[in-house]
């Protein structure tokens, strides 16, 4: 029992100087010292007099990363010619896609990136806006990634790099308390994959991902030492304000994949399955689904069966998301269960009147021996597929939780 305290104030002990090794910006677990959305500043070192004919220049970066950081630097970036100068990072993380899309991007201009705190002096006589450059800093959770992105990249000693999971930011609060759908697990392996081949495109070590995916969201930041930045691939240069030497090193450095940004779902479906309901005086058996393709949702839809003369009547509705300034329709439905397939009659597609999305319904009829096989075993899983005016198609599997009880309740009341 002795001993128990001894080693717990070791631990503390040993937490007390990791953190004090950190600069003191750095914020407690779920806490956030960058509460702003992400700034992008073209600045130059100043005062004048201290620094002359040497004076840096740099774009400041500081905040935190979220959907609209992409447009934002684009909108910066736009009439400037960035290639071969430095991004300055100070950030506590944020979304992963967008960060993904601005280390791309950079890497694509041809800069180079560090971390570090813009610090504005007074603006001079002539209006230019100057600044120092403190080395004690932090970017973490996301950030690093997008460190990732630069042609050259530098770490001083001073910085903090801290990783861990990536998680949904609505969920990390409490995360064992939370609830996680398919839809949750969908996005995020989708997440996870593009961020393990990112990680690679920019010339990363893979032990970067691994070492961020083993923080859950109940740990503090787990904080890089030095060896690990280097290891990793964070930091391959001592000065990444030589222009002439980023210049060169983009000349050498192969173009990376467009970049992209996922976009968000169309809607947040809650888990679901098969039921029966009763709709204007009529019994249906229904279920709701995302619609996605290559796991990006791009809508929802609810497929609906009821009694017919020696056959149940198929209604098939759908809301996907407009493409802005086409056209898009949708042409064609299709179920199937196992080999059987019958087609559903597309009645309308049209755009919403906000223009947002493309609202649509198909309807048709299946047999009795598809209603059989669909209950067979207990139930079988129904393939839905859909073709749109320009050729593209879905494919989704809908599951068959809830199907047989579900379906064997409407066919009873059928007869």
């Amino acid at each position: 029992m002795g001993r128990q305290p001894r080693n717990l104030m070791q631990v503390i002990g040993a937490l007390a100087c990791i953190m004090l090794s950190r600069p003191t910006s750095a914020p407690a677990q779920g806490a956030s010292a960058l509460p702003q959305p992400m700034t992008f500043d073209w600045v130059r070192e100043g005062p004048e007099n201290g620094c002359e004919q040497k004076c840096r220049e740099w774009v400041s970066a500081r905040g935190t990363i979220t959907k609209e950081t992409p447009q934002q630097f684009a909108d910066f970036a736009k009439d400037r010619n960035l290639l071969g100068s430095a991004v300055v990072l100070e950030s506590n993380g944020g979304d992963i896609s967008a960060a993904i899309w601005l280390g791309r991007e950079f890497r694509r201009r041809g800069m180079a990136t560090t971390v570090g705190k813009t610090e504005y002096l007074t603006p001079d006589p002539s209006g230019e806006r100057r600044a120092k450059l403190s080395l004690r800093a932090l970017c973490q959770s996301a950030c690093p990634f997008v460190l990732l992105g630069g042609v050259l990249r530098h770490v001083p000693t001073d910085a903090g790099i801290l990783v861990h999971q990536i998680w949904p930011n609505q969920k990390r609060e409490d995360a064992m308390a939370a609830t996680y759908s398919a839809q949750d697990w969908a996005a995020q392996q989708r997440q996870l994959g593009q961020l393990a081949r990112y990680t690679i495109e920019m010339g990363g070590d893979i032990s970067l991902f691994e070492s961020a995916m083993r923080i859950p969201p109940w740990e503090v930041l787990r904080p890089l030492t030095m060896e690990e930045v280097r290891r990793v691939g964070l930091d391959n240069v001592e000065n990444v304000f030589d222009v002439a030497a980023v210049k060169l090193e983009a000349s050498k450095t192969k173009q990376p994949s467009p970049p992209f940004l996922a976009t968000a779902p169309a809607d947040n479906l809650k888990a679901s399955s098969w039921e029966t309901v009763e709709r204007g005086g009529v019994e249906l058996l229904t279920r709701q689904y995302p619609l996605t393709v290559q796991g990006e949702t791009i809508g929802h839809f609810e497929i609906s069966f009821a009694c017919g003369h020696n056959e149940y009547g198929v209604a098939y509705s759908e809301t996907r998301r407009a493409v802005e300034n086409t056209a898009l329709r949708l042409t064609g439905v299709g179920l199937a269960v196992n080999k059987s397939p019958i087609p559903l009659a597309v009645g309308s597609s049209l755009r919403s009147m906000q223009g947002e999305t493309i609202e649509s319904i198909a309807s048709g009829a299946a047999s009795l021996a598809f209603v059989t096989e669909l209950m067979r075993d207990g139930g079988q899983p129904l393939t839905v597929a859909t073709v749109s005016s320009d050729g593209a198609k879905t494919i989704v599997v809908v599951g068959k939780t809830g199907l047989s009880a579900s379906l064997e309740r409407l066919t009873a009341n059928c007869r």
